[in-house]
């Protein structure tokens, strides 16, 4: 999958753990923290900068990753490109 952050033109590219790893490691986030973590700040970044309430749900790390790319998508803040 690719995808494309709206505000930013960044270019995301690989599995949605991929992606997530990748937003990741660009992002104003302390970079120590694990990608639930980061995932859990995004959605907590997006609701207070944007008003975007975005839905993350799964068990494992992996639904967590999908669920939070789809959830990106559905909201309007990335596009496949």
């Amino acid at each position: 999958m690719r995808i494309q952050v709206v505000a930013q033109e960044r270019v995301f590219e690989g599995t949605a753990m991929q992606i997530v790893e990748a937003m990741r490691s660009v992002a104003f986030a302390p970079s120590d923290v694990s990608l639930e973590a980061y995932m859990d700040w995004a959605v907590e970044q997006a609701l207070s900068l944007s008003e975007v309430e975005l839905v993350v749900q799964g068990e494992t790390v992996q639904e967590r990753a999908e669920s939070f790319v789809a959830s990106l998508l559905r909201e309007g803040l990335v596009v496949r490109t």
